[in-house]
């Protein structure tokens, strides 16, 4: 695989995030081939990013983030496709944000996310890429189309009681980039065919100058990817989005499930409004129209061989 000037990586990335962690994956896919990019976001940039947010400088705070991310992508890579999604992977979301897409890479900085992300990838048997980072440690996860190990068989559930918070935890600016060549290297390789990460977790710590890579068992319990498997609609109630300044985590309309509609091997995909050619992103539909959380209907169960302070980014 090679840059701009090289061979092209068949498959559209979903990248979610385009801040500390995306920024590096984004420019890493691009350079390794990957002509089409999916991005969403619905953040502005904002003077403190600048340490870690790579792509942005100080001419575009205040901007939003979609804006700055494609543009600054695009000066160095001029056929990358981009396409904007404005808002916030959300239960209602997601239906619209995934046909099409061959893997997802997981820039998020919040539990809630990373656990909508994974089940909506497993419901549509689409591989995906968590990434994070907080402090000096950056930490990647690979899980394949097939399902486990998942997310869910490190943690049951959102992580009750002490987690640390996305604005006051902190990190130092490299860590994120070593996060998101991680990500990057992943994607690519499961663009590419290859399966030997999967079911390993890679934890990149700064200040000890160690990677270390170590297996993650499947749990027979799990509920999304065990024997018995309960997850099988997507329920709003079950993400509370606890970092973002909009705390609604899907639709407060309906009480039901949400299914993941369009999925790539059959059917249409759920419309979204605007014009991906235009030079407006295309807004992500259902995501602001309560100010209030939808509660988690249960709190995480047991303990995990990884601590959740380390999935923060």
């Amino acid at each position: 695989m090679s840059g701009d000037g090289g061979e092209t990586v068949r498959g559209c990335v979903l990248l979610v995030g385009a801040g500390g962690i995306g920024g590096p994956a984004a420019l890493a896919l691009a350079a390794g081939g990957v002509r089409e990019l999916r991005v969403v976001d619905d953040d502005k940039v904002e003077i403190t990013n600048l340490h870690r947010q790579i792509l942005f400088d100080e001419g575009d705070v205040g901007r939003p983030k979609l804006d700055a991310f494609a543009e600054a992508l695009r000066r160095r890579f001029p056929r990358l496709r981009v396409d904007r999604r404005s808002g916030r992977f959300t239960p209602s979301a997601a239906a619209a944000l995934m046909p099409g897409v061959s893997v997802v890479v997981d820039a998020t900085d919040n539990f809630a996310s990373r656990f909508l992300i994974a089940d909506v990838c497993r419901l549509t048997r689409t591989p995906v890429v968590h990434a994070a980072a907080v402090r000096w440690r950056a930490t990647v996860m690979a899980v394949s189309a097939d399902g486990g190990p998942c997310y869910r068989c490190l943690f049951e559930d959102l992580p009750a009681g002490d987690a640390p918070d996305c604005a006051t935890a902190g990190v130092a600016g490299p860590v994120p980039g070593v996060a998101g060549a991680l990500a990057a290297d992943r994607a690519l390789a499961i663009l590419a065919g290859q399966r030997s990460f999967f079911g390993r977790i890679a934890t990149y710590d700064g200040l000890s100058d160690t990677l270390r890579s170590v297996p993650v068992a499947a749990r027979s319990t799990c509920a999304l990817c065990g024997e018995r498997a309960a997850i099988s609609t997507i329920d709003a109630s079950r993400y509370v989005n606890a970092c973002a300044r909009d705390t609604e985590a899907g639709d407060p309309e309906s009480g039901s499930p949400s299914p993941v509609e369009g999925d790539r091997e059959s059917g249409s995909p759920t419309p979204v409004e605007g014009d991906r050619e235009s030079g407006s992103p295309t807004p992500v539909e259902g995501d602001r129209e309560s100010g209030s959380p939808t509660p988690v209907e249960r709190s995480r169960e047991g303990g995990s061989p990884h601590s959740p302070q380390h999935w923060r980014s």
